[in-house]
């Protein structure tokens, strides 16, 4: 795979960056406790949990992906 295509496939605005406790126990399951921040648009948020971290990742992506669409329908792309 060229160096371009690698780029393409893990966009920027895909990126997160993970900043966990100490003590935090991602291989057990346990007690995922840290901040997670958004790098495209710098969004971040506290977590207690894998779930709460799963549904930031959620939100900021499914945000992503409405404003894409809606670019693109006040373009009139995508028809």
């Amino acid at each position: 795979m060229a160096a371009n295509e690698k780029r393409d496939a893990l966009p920027v605005e895909c990126a997160f960056v993970v900043h966990l406790r100490p003590g935090a126990l991602p291989e057990e399951g346990r007690r995922m406790v840290g901040r997670v921040e958004h790098f495209a648009s710098g969004r971040r948020e506290d977590f207690g949990s894998l779930p709460e971290l799963l549904a930031f990742l959620g939100r900021v992506l499914k945000s992503r992906r409405e404003d894409l669409e809606r670019g693109e329908a006040a373009s009139g792309e995508g028809r």
